[in-house]
């Protein structure tokens, strides 16, 4: 009797991964508009990666195919890759051009993300020929896990991008290095 795939560790691995995309793209949704305000290609950047995400998430978190998870880890590994390049050296191009950005926890917390994403999806793949049975009480444990991280990360990402990313409009066309920090109550800004 062929065993139930859907409870293998390999898919367990998926859906962990799974997790991890939806989280990602939950903060890049909430990035978009001050990416966008500050330069519309990079709105436009975060919205198709969102929009990748949580596409992705839906679909391997029932079917986790060798070309689903591929695309998986190309994606989430490039966005990591262009992430750390931003946040070291700048973006070659666009109007903060060589110019790093901050890292704030929105920032923080997609990466790490997306790295999960990168190793859920490793993993997954690399089990999918000698997929072992997971017994349910383990699943669920581990699903719970993964789903409280995420749900931690996110918060923390979602609260950090809408706290302070609203550029002053003056700042229009600057990098997010440039812009200052707006944080009500305090009457403080950083630079």
């Amino acid at each position: 009797m062929a065993a139930d795939l859907s409870k293998t560790d390999s898919h367990l691995a998926a859906r962990c991964a799974a997790i991890a995309s939806l989280g990602a793209g939950a903060i890049h949704v909430a990035v978009i508009p001050a990416h966008w305000s500050n330069w519309v290609p990079a709105g436009l950047f975060f919205g198709v990666l969102a929009v990748f995400q949580v596409g992705w998430a839906y679909v391997v978190w029932s079917r986790p195919t060798p070309w689903l998870l591929a695309a998986g880890i190309a994606t989430n590994a490039l966005a990591a890759a262009l992430w750390v390049t931003a946040h070291t050296r700048g973006i070659p191009f666009g109007p903060g051009a060589g110019r790093a950005e901050a890292a704030d926890a929105a920032a923080i917390c997609v990466l790490l993300l997306q790295c999960y994403v990168v190793m859920g999806s490793a993993l997954a793949w690399s089990r999918l020929s000698e997929a072992r049975n997971v017994p349910r009480f383990n699943r669920a444990v581990i699903l719970l896990g993964a789903n409280t991280a995420m749900v931690v990360a996110v918060t923390a990402g979602l609260v950090s991008a809408l706290a302070g990313h609203h550029p002053d409009p003056a700042e229009a066309g600057l990098p997010m290095t440039d812009m200052e920090l707006h944080i009500s109550g305090g009457g403080h800004h950083h630079e």
